[in-house]
């Protein structure tokens, strides 16, 4: 069965990056709603707090995807951020 990851990004306040899962589905066409929801939800929240602390100028800027994995099967994946 394929599982679908829904997860993004979700600072946007200069740098740096914090990694987060949104949802996990069986079924692509929920994961994609949810995917456009948290993309909808997170750049509101960006253009709420302004520009002075926010990097987000467009919707685009939003970073959330959708990861398609095996169920039941030993997997690596990394989902992102930074570390140094």
């Amino acid at each position: 069965m394929t599982l679908y990851v829904v997860h993004g990004n979700t600072y946007y306040c200069g740098y740096g990056h914090i990694e987060n899962i949104f949802g996990i589905y069986t079924k692509k066409d929920e994961a994609e709603v949810t995917k456009d929801l948290m993309i909808k939800e997170l750049y509101e929240k960006e253009i709420a707090i302004g520009q002075q602390m926010s990097i987000v100028e467009d919707v685009s800027d939003i970073e959330v995807e959708i990861l398609e994995i095996e169920a039941d099967k030993l997997v690596e994946i990394e989902l992102g951020g930074y570390c140094y």
